[in-house]
């Protein structure tokens, strides 16, 4: 698992499931939030509310949203474990969570990536991600998994380092 290759373990437990990571200081992780509209406008103002306050102006411009083709939201966020954490505990305190899922390996890969990551300012938000999590290690797992085609200029920029 390309999380798993740092010194300190964190162990934390998250939508019924524990999970361990290796803190690269404290690594970003990738999570897929699935998000339903809040059953009324006040709710709706609470949610606005307390994540503006969780989140700082540099968080921001680490979150990609878009909504899948049967009108759910998609939250895809680019922060640490600990403010995915909050997140999940808000969204199910106002009963508009889906589903989370962590997309951290799969962002690494880069394999079967919402296309609103292949342009404009989310892309800035995966390349971002990328030079900041990506390592030689997870690139030669890549290479192993899905062959040296696979590689991108991000990968190879990584690699020369």
């Amino acid at each position: 698992m390309a999380i798993l290759r740092k010194k300190t373990l964190i162990f934390f437990y998250l939508n019924k499931k524990y999970y361990i990571c290796i803190n690269k200081q404290i690594m970003t992780q990738v999570g897929l939030f699935i998000i339903d509209e809040p059953n009324s406008n006040f709710i709706k103002r609470k949610i606005f509310n307390f994540l503006m306050n969780i989140f700082s102006e540099d968080d921001l411009k680490n979150i990609a949203y878009c909504d899948d083709n049967i009108g759910k939201d998609m939250l895809y966020v680019f922060l640490d474990i600990e403010k995915h954490k909050e997140i999940y505990h808000l969204f199910k305190k106002y009963n508009v969570l889906l589903s989370y899922k962590n997309l951290t390996d799969s962002f690494l890969y880069q394999k079967n990536l919402n296309p609103i990551f292949n342009g404009g300012d989310f892309k800035e938000v995966l390349i971002n991600f990328l030079e900041n999590n990506l390592d030689k290690d997870t690139i030669l797992d890549k290479i192993n998994d899905m062959g040296i085609e696979s590689l991108n200029e991000v990968d190879y920029k990584i690699l020369k380092k």
